[in-house]
């Protein structure tokens, strides 16, 4: 009788003590049960490591590595490192499985499926919202924890370091390694949104980093010989750019830091549309009403109207419906 495919779970963790147990336990629930649990903890020091060890004397499928605190991109790759399973899945420490994430996932892949991508739901105290995506490596969402992915997918490719930014530009990259993508309508990852994770600390680095991680997705893509169609390029780099000029201009505090960032944003934006993309405009949009609140926010934004441009965004999102964010 054939042994079932071993499964690695990497899971990075720092300072969670309020979630780490359900995160824990909602791995070991699971109806596959051949896993591996691979804890990389990131330096914690608010007790989190003595519910790991707790949980670890319940279950020996429980592996736990500690690391000085270095960030998360460090602790995946740390995990990917040291994974013996034919197939990688991740979970944050906050969130948490259905429990037949995996099972699922695993009959997929026993069809031949080397990527399997799901729909996830993220909720809070208040309510749950369910997340469409599409099971292409542009349309799948840019997470890397609601996709099971086999092993060689994460062959020659690694999450970036000392950067907030870890998913944008590798997660494509290893679903678009994958031969054939399966998809999984059902939400069976709960992504938990809570206070930390709305309202970080934005700074100027944000809108440096929001370049970088363009910069390496391309050489990603080079690196590992991998092409996407040219209109989702654009949508997927310019959607992200978008986003994190929004968050800029909101969080910032001071004009000046505001101007700033849009400039570093917008002039690379600018540049790469019309080399790569062959587009004339700031950035690209996928629809038309879209493409009109882009212009409209970049010339208000390079005029210095920071606050109009925002409520103008606001207006447009309220009139026409805030559809698919990510």
């Amino acid at each position: 009788m054939m042994t079932a495919p071993l499964i690695t779970v990497i899971m990075p963790v720092y300072n969670s003590v309020q979630y780490v147990e359900t995160a824990i336990k909602s791995v070991l629930a699971q109806t596959y049960s051949h896993l591996e649990l691979l804890i990389i903890d990131d330096g914690s020091n608010d007790g989190t490591r003595e519910i790991i060890n707790q949980q670890q004397q319940i279950d020996d499928r429980i592996h736990l590595i500690c690391l000085e605190n270095q960030g998360s991109g460090v602790a995946r790759n740390e995990g990917l490192r040291r994974a013996n399973g034919e197939y990688i899945a991740f979970i944050d420490a906050d969130d948490y499985y259905d429990q037949n994430f995996l099972l699922q996932g695993m009959r997929l892949a026993e069809q031949g499926y080397d990527c399997i991508v799901y729909n996830y739901k993220r909720f809070n105290d208040q309510q749950e919202t369910l997340y469409y995506v599409e099971p292409t490596p542009l349309k799948s969402y840019s997470a890397v924890w609601n996709k099971l992915y086999r092993k060689e997918c994460w062959d020659n490719l690694l999450f970036p370091q000392n950067m907030k930014i870890e998913d944008f530009e590798v997660v494509p990259i290893a679903v678009g390694s994958a031969k054939k993508i399966g998809f999984i309508s059902d939400t069976f990852y709960y992504y938990r949104i809570h206070q930390t994770s709305i309202t970080h600390q934005t700074d100027i680095n944000e809108a440096r980093e929001a370049v970088k991680a363009c910069q390496l997705l391309f050489a990603n893509m080079k690196k590992k010989t991998i092409s996407f169609p040219q209109d989702d390029l654009a949508t997927y780099i310019n959607s992200f750019l978008y986003s994190h000029l929004y968050t800029c201009m909101s969080r910032l505090s001071t004009k000046d830091e505001k101007k700033a960032a849009f400039e570093i944003i917008a002039t690379y934006s600018k540049t790469l549309n019309k080399q790569v993309f062959n587009s004339p405009k700031t950035l690209v949009a996928p629809s038309k009403l879209k493409q009109l609140r882009n212009d409209l926010i970049t010339t208000l934004f390079s005029a210095g109207c920071f606050n109009l441009g925002l409520r103008l965004v606001d207006l447009m999102a309220k009139l026409f419906g805030k559809k698919g964010v990510k």
